[in-house]
Parts: structure tokens; C-alpha cells; sequence
């Protein structure tokens, strides 16, 4: 039975087309409730990131303004470039540009250093804010003027910079031919009003550069800093979720006049934790309609399916012919009545094939005993023209054996008229019956009869194979040289595992014709005249007691005459 028209995969199939829905259906409204909450969350932070922002570049813009100012219309600095270095009036005029620097410093509070720098003469003037970090001695200034002195004229605005491992900001501005002003910031006095800002439990906010290098303190580790850091490269979205391994939601903001990128690392299970209650919710929810439904569907299988699987298991051990079978009974009412009803209908079923198989063999017996009927005349007649021809030939002595051949065939005939009989006892019948033959054809006719000993005991019904020794000398007889031979061989099959006996009737007459043996196979008959009518009756009789275990077969042999074979199981 195919299993997709099965109850069970109908009611499976109603329960997952029912409960799937409603378990998308809270997940995505799950989803989407989350989704709304880190969308908000992001757009929270990015305002307060952009206002942050904003004011790390308005300072910038400031102090921006301010170098501008100084290296344009202070008159120290525009005479600085004019005056030969080593003279009187140069010294006089760098001691003025640093006086000038050091007032202007303690007004800028994010300033961590101001210097003005001379290409031409390769001399370098810088003042350090009080409390500044930057180290005292300026090679590492000179080394980056070197390095990065292709880009002093473009102008190309605020850039990161690590002054003895700590990250500023640096930016220069042209005053006059060769002479430039500077000023560095660190990136920490920067982002101090943004420490000052309330922030939730593990939320982090984290200053990069452009390339993605960490310019502020981060707990993160390298591993999970280089997966965050190539994800802001990547991507310009203002927020998206990283795994380093939890959650986190990042949200970015670059600077509009500098090369650094603000952001703020949020744990998502920060974000979400105002909607604890209802992820919960959501989540238990789900699993409380999945135990809801298995249980209806348990109790329906219990209640409905299990007493249909039942009701099905008896009918194929019916099927099967088990009639002994019945169904257990059943708690409820319209299951109790279909099992009463059934074990009735099994009981009826049961003794109505007992009676069938009652009639069926009266009506084998009948027929068997019908078939011998037919036979028992057959060769009645056929012995009564023998002694005829005996008796009209003068062949008195002949006469009388054949009498007491005739009497011991017709006894043996009468004794067992529906019996099974030995192939010992059969045997001695048909040479009972072959003698006559030969008493009267003695020139013409001979016969042998050859078996196993250990076969002799087995049982055959009693005249099956009679009428082809019968046919055999009737329409297989001819008047030859050599005379007409009947040999009847009995031998058990050749098998391992034998299952039953041979007897082979073959003689060396006419033999049976083409169009005969034809309609044997294609009918089961040799011919529809009377001379056949023991072979139809030999085919039911075997039949009626070994069903399709017998086998028959005929054939000529390989020079002339007739071959019956015939196969009967042991009994």
C-alpha cells in the first residue's frame, strides 16, 4: 500500500500544514520584532555618534582656523622665512614665533603640541602643551617630515599619526615658500568627552583610522580585532552585526575633516534586553504548541489509528488464512461494535471454508470414483475381446491362463477400486494384463518390467498409468520383424533431495504423430476419440490427488515407438 495513502502520513502531514505556519509565523514575528530593536538601538547611537563626531571636528576646524591665523598674520612667523638662519634677527624672531606658540597652546586644551617647520633651512621650532605626552626630543618629528614631506603642500587635512605608541592626529598648513606650521593632537584628549558619555554594560566606543587600526584602548582580542576592523574596511553601512564570538552590533561614523572612524560596540543581548520577556515569550511559546500538538496527535493515534492498525493487522492474518484470529475488544463504542463484527465475520468465514473443503471432497471423492468408472469398462471390454479372440482361435490352454490372468486383474480391479495402492501391487496387475497380451501375440509381442526395490512400497493410485500400457499395444502394435516391445521402468528421481518417482512406458511402435503430440501440448489431449479417453481421465485423476505436484509427458523416442513419462510426489 502506498504509504502516502496511509492515515498516519495524513494526519503527520495535517499536523506539520498546521503547526509550521504558526512556528514561522512567531519566529518572523520574532525576527522582525529584534530586527526593529537593533534598528533602533543603531540609529540611536549613530545620533550620538554623529553629535560626538561633530564636536571632535568643530575642535579640529578651530584649531584649524587657528593655524591658518598663525602662519598667515603673525609677524613672527611670516618674518621667519625672510631672515638668514645663524643671524641675530632670525634667533630674535624663532625666540618671538615660540613665545607666541606657547600663549596660544594653553588655549586649546586638546592641543598636545605646536611647531612651525622650515624646509629650506631644515629647522624645526615646537612647543609641548603643559601635561603633554609627546616626548621631548623631536627626531621622531624629523623622521615623518622626512617621510611624509611629499604631502605638506596638498594640504590633505587632519591625518593619523603614533608619537611614542601614542595615537594623534597631526595636520600642517603652508605659510609663505618653505615654512609650514603644524599641530598635533592625541587621539585620547579628543575622545575624552565621549569617556563621559553613560554607556551599557560591555558597550565599548572605539576610535580607528581610515586603514582600520584601533587608535583607543579595546578589551577585544587580535583574533576578533581583525575580523571587526576588515568588516569596517569592507562595508559602508552606518550599523551591522559582527560575531567576535558573541554578538555585537557595530555602528560607525566617520569624520568629515579628518581620517578617523568612530564607533560604538554594542552587545546584542544589551539590546535586546528590554525584550527579554517577550523573546522568551516567543520562544516558549513555539514549544509550548509543539508538546500541544504532539500530545493531540499521540492521543488521536492512540484513540483512532492504533484500533485501525489493528483492524488491518486481522485482516491480512485472515488473509493469510489464520481463522483462528480475533480482534481484542475495545474501549470505546463504535470500535467495540466493529470488533464484535468482525470476529463474528471470521467465525462465519471459518466454518463456511470448512464446509467448502467438506463438498470439495465429496465431490473429488465422487469424481474419482466416477473417473474408475469409466476406466473399469474400458478394460473390461478390451479383456473380454482377448479371451473372444482366444477362445474363436481354438486356443484352449491359452484360453485358460488367460482366465486366471483375467481373474486376478479383475480381483485386484475389485479389491481396490478407490484405494491407493502400492507400485509393487500395480505392477503385478499390469502383468497380469500384459501376459494375456503376450499369450496372445507370442511371435510378436514381449515385455519388460523393471524397478527399484526401494520404490516398490510407495503409494500410486491404483490404475493410473494402466490406460498408456493399454494404448500402447492398442494403437502402438505393429506387426513387425524384431516384434513389438513394452518396457515399463519405475525409478526414483535424481536428486539430492529426491521428492518423488518416475514410471516410463515406451515401446517401439508407430509411435505418436506430429499433429498429436501438437494437441497435446497445446490442449492436454492426444486426440479427442475414444482411444483417449483413459489419458484425459489419468490427467484428472492426478489431478484430484497430487494437484499441480504430478507432472505427465509424452514423446517419441529417439529411433521410433512411444514414450510416456509420469511423475508422482511420495506418499
Amino acid at each position: 500500500m502506498n504509504d502516502r495513502n496511509s492515515l498516519i502520513f495524513k494526519f503527520v502531514s495535517v499536523f506539520i500544514v498546521i503547526s509550521l505556519p504558526l512556528l514561522l509565523l512567531l519566529f518572523f514575528s520574532n525576527s522582525y520584532a529584534m530586527n526593529l530593536v537593533r534598528e533602533q538601538v543603531a540609529q540611536t547611537n549613530s545620533s550620538l555618534l554623529s553629535g560626538q563626531m561633530s564636536y571632535i571636528d568643530n575642535k579640529l576646524s578651530e584649531i584649524n582656523t587657528y593655524m591658518f591665523r598663525l602662519a598667515l598674520q603673525d609677524p613672527a612667523v611670516v618674518s621667519l622665512e625672510l631672515q638668514p638662519r645663524g643671524s641675530d634677527e632670525y634667533l630674535m624672531t624663532r625666540i618671538a614665533a615660540a613665545n607666541t606658540m606657547e600663549k596660544d597652546i594653553n588655549y586649546y586644551s586638546e592641543l598636545g603640541a605646536l611647531f612651525i617647520y622650515s624646509a629650506k633651512t631644515k629647522d624645526l621650532v615646537m612647543t609641548r602643551a603643559t601635561g603633554s605626552q609627546i616626548p621631548q626630543k623631536e627626531d621622531f618629528l624629523h623622521e615623518w617630515l622626512r617621510n611624509e614631506g611629499q604631502y605638506l603642500d596638498q594640504g590633505d587635512g587632519w591625518r593619523t599619526i603614533k608619537v611614542a605608541n601614542i595615537p594623534c592626529v597631526i595636520h600642517v598648513v603652508k605659510s609663505g615658500q618653505s615654512l609650514y606650521v603644524g599641530s598635533i593632537i592625541p587621539i585620547q584628549s579628543l575622545a575624552a568627552p565621549s569617556n563621559k558619555v553613560p554607556l551599557v554594560a560591555d558597550e565599548q566606543i572605539i576610535f580607528f583610522s581610515d586603514q582600520a587600526e584601533p587608535l583607543t584602548a579595546t578589551n577585544i582580542s587580535p583574533v576578533y580585532l581583525q575580523q571587526l576592523t576588515s568588516k569596517i574596511l569592507k562595508t559602508d553601512k552606518a550599523f551591522h552585526t559582527v560575531e567576535i564570538p558573541d554578538k555585537y552590533l557595530l555602528v560607525t561614523n566617520r569624520s568629515q575633516v579628518s581620517n578617523m572612524v568612530m564607533t560604538v560596540l554594542l552587545p546584542e543581548k544589551s539590546v535586546y534586553k528590554q525584550l527579554s520577556l517577550l523573546q522568551k515569550l516567543i520562544y516558549f511559546l513555539p514549544f509550548v504548541i509543539g508538546c500541544f500538538l504532539i500530545v493531540n496527535l499521540v492521543l488521536l493515534k492512540k484513540i483512532v489509528l492504533n484500533p485501525i492498525v489493528r483492524v488491518i493487522r486481522a485482516m491480512r492474518r485472515i488473509q493469510e488464512g489464520d481463522l483462528t484470529y480475533r480482534m481484542p475488544p475495545s474501549h470505546s463504542k463504535e470500535l467495540a461494535l466493529l470488533s464484535e463484527t468482525f470476529n463474528t465475520m471470521s467465525a462465519e468465514i471459518s466454518s463456511l471454508k470448512i464446509n467448502v473443503y467438506e463438498e470439495h471432497i465429496k465431490t473429488q471423492q465422487a469424481e474419482i470414483k466416477h473417473l474408475q468408472l469409466q476406466i473399469n469398462p474400458h478394460f473390461l471390454l478390451n479383456s473380454l475381446n482377448i479371451a473372444y479372440n482366444l477362445i474363436a482361435t481354438k486356443k484352449s490352454e491359452l484360453a485358460q491362463k488367460m482366465m486366471v490372468h483375467l481373474m486376478h486383474y479383475f480381483r485386484s480391479m475389485i479389491r481396490s477400486p478407490q484405494k491407493m495402492v502400492t507400485i509393487r501391487e500395480e505392477m503385478k496387475h499390469i502383468d497380469h494384463y500384459l501376459q494375456i497380451h503376450k499369450m496372445r501375440f507370442p511371435l510378436h509381442f514381449d515385455y519388460a518390467i523393471e524397478m527399484d526395490e526401494h520404490v516398490g512400497e510407495l503409494l500410486i493410485p491404483s490404475l493410473i498409468f494402466q490406460p498408456f500400457v493399454e494404448n500402447a499395444i492398442i494403437h502402438g502394435m505393429v506387426m513387425q520383424e524384431e516384434g513389438f516391445r513394452l518396457k515399463i521402468s519405475c525409478y526414483e528421481e535424481q536428486a539430492d533431495h529426491s521428492r518423488g518417482f518416475w514410471i516410463q512406458i515406451a515401446d517401439n511402435g508407430n509411435g505418436f504423430s506430429e499433429q498429436a503430440l501438437r494437441k497435446f501440448v497445446t490442449s492436454g489431449q492426444a486426440s479427442e476419440d475414444a482411444g483417449n479417453l483413459g489419458i484425459h481421465n489419468v490427467k484428472q485423476r492426478l489431478q484430484a490427488y497430487y494437484a499441480n505436484e504430478a507432472r505427465l509427458m509424452i514423446g517419441n523416442g529417439l529411433e521410433k515407438g512411444a514414450v510416456v513419462r509420469l511423475f508422482m510426489p511420495k506418499k
